[in-house]
């Protein structure tokens, strides 16, 4: 064989290992974008989780009372109103009444589903599941004037036993009357328990036995009445009647008021 014929001789067959080695190479490129990808998608899957758990809790609104009360479209809202109404307040009771003497004490107390300040939905549900304190208030109402800022500072020091719900009820609204609106007056307050709005009949007011202002009803954790109390209560009376809603293990966590 000649030097020219053995120059036209046909190459080998190549590696056969060189195209596999290729592949993985090639598919060794792709794992970091594989990987980002899924990160990506776990990312948007867990804010769409998030997302949809905040707007399913249908019965609480968003933020404090007087964040929400700084949007306010509406001073009184529709209510619904589902269970039995609370027997009238004890004849007389001045401040905390006697649970001896308070015909509501073991009672359910009635559902109540409505809005706040800004439209968003708000209820007080005897199956919520946890103690519960609700407060009555009217904007007009001197006592309630003086008692919100001490209220909050109570709340702001630590005073509320971890555990108990606090919800307040703006009703009694007046345009006519003194300190209306009432969203301002909450927004000046910076009070944070969130607020219910009463119908313009003060229906939900009626339903509890609201014998003055401002009006407190206490309950267990099954919605029971533990207690009531009417107009002007001292903080440390205030203190002892949350505290016997979680007993001594969650009052212990509570913060003592300042004398």
């Amino acid at each position: 064989m000649t030097s020219t014929e053995s120059s036209k001789k046909k190459p080998s067959a190549a590696d056969p290992y060189s195209k596999l080695a290729k592949d993985v190479d090639s598919r060794s490129n792709l794992v970091p974008i594989v990987i980002g990808v899924i990160a990506v998608v776990l990312v948007v899957v867990g804010l769409i989780a998030f997302l949809s758990s905040r707007s399913s809790t249908s019965d609480t609104a968003e933020g404090t009372g007087a964040a929400v009360a700084a949007k306010a479209t509406q001073e009184t809202a529709s209510l619904q109103l589902s269970g039995e109404d609370l027997p009238p307040y004890p004849e007389g009771a001045q401040g905390l009444a006697d649970p001896a003497s308070d015909p509501a004490v073991g009672r359910t107390i009635p559902k109540a589903s409505g809005e706040t300040f800004d439209g968003s939905p708000l209820a007080v549900d005897p199956a919520s599941g946890e103690p519960q304190m609700i407060i009555f208030l009217a904007h007009w109402c001197p006592v309630c004037q003086s008692e919100v800022p001490e209220i909050q500072a109570w709340i702001d020091q630590g005073g509320l036993p971890p555990g108990v719900k606090v919800t307040s009820v703006a009703t009694a609204v007046s345009p006519d009357k003194p300190n209306y609106p009432p969203s301002k007056w909450i927004t000046r307050e910076g009070w944070t328990p969130p607020v219910l709005l009463d119908n313009p009949s003060g229906s939900m007011a009626k339903a509890y036995g609201l014998p003055g202002f401002p009006y407190f009803v206490l309950t267990d954790a099954e919605g029971k009445v533990v207690q009531r109390g009417s107009g002007k209560l001292p903080i440390e009376q205030l203190q002892t009647a949350v505290n016997s809603l979680v007993g001594d293990a969650g009052a212990s966590q509570a913060t003592t008021p300042p004398s």
